[in-house]
């Protein structure tokens, strides 16, 4: 009995190992990963409540020439990780909303 209790316990943790492998792999999972890895960057590099306090001041109508002129004079690698984060974002959505094409057995 103690063999086969052993044997089902190493099938049950392979079996474990491969649902926690196949979870993580996922494309969604590594989308929020990376959502979460660049938001982070993001924070540490940008002021965040210095830009949303300074949003708040505009006038109305100067959102987009805001917008432009920060984008347009802060630096490259800030640029980079504002792009990533837009980015994943944007295929984030496109990969939750998008309905995949199922797999057809022609055999």
């Amino acid at each position: 009995m103690s063999k086969i209790n052993n044997l089902q316990k190493n099938i049950m943790r392979r079996v474990y190992y491969t649902f926690g492998l196949r979870l993580a792999t996922h494309t969604i999972t590594l989308h929020i990963v990376m959502l979460l890895v660049a938001g982070y960057a993001l924070a540490k590099l940008v002021h965040v409540a210095a830009i949303f306090n300074n949003v708040m001041n505009l006038r109305v109508g100067e959102l987009g020439r805001y917008i432009v002129g920060t984008l347009t004079h802060t630096d490259l690698l800030t640029l980079v990780v504002f792009g990533l984060l837009v980015f994943t974002g944007l295929s984030l959505q496109w990969r939750l909303l998008v309905p995949r094409a199922r797999m057809v057995r022609l055999a």
